[in-house]
């Protein structure tokens, strides 16, 4: 087994030698990268299982958060609702008089 890596060791060295190792270790790189990317894309790298737990968990509070911001902008709405009735009446006012 260790003379089997030694003499691929062997056969890359003149590439190394020729091409520089830093191409090299660019190319073995940008293989790993493409590698890891197919696997995040095909859902290998993450189970299917733990992102649908997180998209109902994502689901679930969104919708808490809704219903607090429902509640916290009601008394908004109300004073929005009366000073647009309000400015209507006036405007009536105005034009008729």
């Amino acid at each position: 087994m260790e003379a089997d890596r030694i003499s691929d060791i062997e056969r890359l060295l003149p590439l190394a030698e020729k091409y520089g190792l830093a191409v090299l270790l660019v190319f073995i790189l940008l293989i790993i990268v493409i590698m890891q990317w197919r696997a995040v894309a095909k859902g290998k790298l993450v189970p299917r299982e733990m992102l649908d737990r997180a998209l109902e968990d994502n689901d679930r509070l969104q919708e808490i958060l809704d219903s607090e911001r429902k509640e916290f902008m009601q008394p908004m709405l109300e004073v929005f609702k009366r000073l647009k009735t309000d400015h209507h009446q006036e405007n009536d006012q105005d034009r008729g008089g």
